[in-house]
């Protein structure tokens, strides 16, 4: 019998100890379970993202619940089991004895010792009320909100300083809603037209968007990567602001284009599209493993005008000077936060200095493979000034900054912890509150 609260447990723990996502961890306990019903894999899928999402405040309430001790004290798989317990039993609405009894029961195959203390612990927590430890810190505004709505205390001082308190609020309750699933048309295989019916068939429900090519999913009855339409590349699963990069990159079919950090290959397969498999595409990838799944995709969705480089994309050079450079570089992913909830736990701020670092060597390099007029789109997931607006100041001692036509977005920010930033009407913004994607920027430069 598959018991979903350990199955659930089990992918906690392997996200802990291997630090990836969430979606290659369920793949991996699955495939290893070979569980293959659809049912309990969207169940457990809702107990480790929800578990995830709360992991602050469920912390809380278990290191109080051990008074002197710390929960990252108790072995990976118990601390897991803990976790989702005490999700069921604060935010699933499952009564307290049920959710310790599953517990318990879980742990005492491994333990009759552990057994006991799961019991305790969870018995202790019963009694906590969140709203008790919500009002221990009403004068503390940045914890008061870290644990209110799920953040982490650097996150929530970071988005007060870009919003008002009432928007960062906006913002935080959004990252905590489900996310929003948007599909982009592979035109290389068919039609936007030809496309929505065939998915109105299959019960998807979808809207259009400023984009011509990418539409919002509203409703579907089956799981979209499970879908035949999916598995024979008519359509991706991509983001609306993810998607519209290509779109500013505004790649022609006689081109050459080239993108220095290219896999997993979702802007790269854009872009063919939009250049009709014509002129050609190099795209660059450090990592050997990414680069081939990268291939098998772009195989599925029909892209033939793409030169694979395993390269940094922060050295490479190509043999001749390009038209055009897109540069998504890789970022601390803090807009993705609705999406992937465990980068809320995994990034610190006082990475940020080492991202930035070499997202301006990409940025000096891109300049340097561009030919004279060249453009390059400059993309991040992230809502730090500091990976964006604060690096197109940097890039604008060599680069011109060109004034996107927006079609989805907002402006950039203006003025952050004292730093002026000219150019914030030219570059664009996302936000999944005001916008109901993942939260991204971009800017266009220009060679001059």
């Amino acid at each position: 019998m598959i018991v979903n609260q350990e199955v659930a447990a089990e992918t906690l723990e392997y996200i802990e100890e291997k630090s990836v996502s969430i979606k290659e961890s369920l793949k991996r306990i699955f495939d290893k379970r070979k569980i293959d019903d659809v049912k309990i894999r969207a169940v457990v899928h809702a107990y480790v993202y929800e578990t995830l999402k709360r992991k602050n405040i469920i912390d809380k309430l278990l290191n109080l619940a051990l008074d002197k001790g710390k929960i990252d004290t108790i072995d990976p798989f118990t601390r897991n089991v803990l976790r989702v317990a005490v999700y069921e039993m604060k935010f699933k609405s499952v009564p307290p004895p049920l959710a310790t009894d599953a517990a318990v029961r879980i742990v005492k195959n491994k333990s009759e010792k552990k057994a006991k203390l799961v019991n305790a612990l969870l018995r202790k927590i019963e009694k906590i009320k969140i709203e008790d430890i919500l009002k221990k810190y009403e004068k503390d505004e940045i914890k008061y909100l870290a644990y209110k709505y799920f953040h982490p205390e650097w996150f929530v001082e970071y988005v007060l300083k870009i919003f008002s308190k009432e928007e960062a609020v906006k913002l935080l309750k959004a990252n905590n809603e489900e996310q929003r699933y948007y599909i982009r048309v592979n035109t290389l295989k068919i039609s936007p037209e030809n496309l929505i019916k065939r998915l109105e068939k299959e019960g998807v429900s979808l809207e259009e968007t400023p984009l011509f090519d990418v539409f919002k999913v509203l409703d579907y009855k089956k799981p979209l990567t499970r879908l035949e339409l999916y598995k024979k590349g008519f359509f991706v699963v991509q983001d609306l602001a993810s998607s519209y990069v290509a779109h500013v990159l505004d790649p022609e079919p006689d081109e050459t284009i080239l993108d220095l950090a290219s896999a997993p290959g979702s802007k790269a397969s854009h872009i063919a599209q939009l250049m009709e498999n014509k002129g050609k595409i190099i795209a660059v990838d450090i990592s050997k493993s990414r680069m081939r799944r990268m291939k098998e995709n772009m195989k599925i969705l029909g892209v033939k005008n793409i030169e694979y480089v395993v390269a940094d994309g922060a050295k490479f050079r190509y043999e001749e000077e390009v038209d055009k450079v897109l540069l998504d570089v890789p970022c601390s992913s803090t807009g993705t936060l609705r999406q992937f909830p465990c980068v809320k736990w995994k990034f610190n701020i006082n990475k940020v200095k080492g991202i930035v670092k070499l997202q301006r060597k990409m940025l000096v390099n891109a300049y340097a493979n561009l030919k004279p007029q060249g453009i390059a789109v400059y993309s991040t997931c992230s809502i730090l000034f500091e990976e964006n607006e604060e690096n197109v100041d940097f890039a604008s001692n060599f680069f011109s900054v060109q004034k996107i036509d927006r079609k989805i977005g907002t402006h950039g920010i203006k003025k952050f912890n004292g730093k002026y930033f000219k150019h914030w009407k030219r570059v664009v913004r996302t936000y999944p509150h005001l916008h109901d994607c993942t939260a991204f920027f971009i800017a266009k430069l220009k060679k001059v």
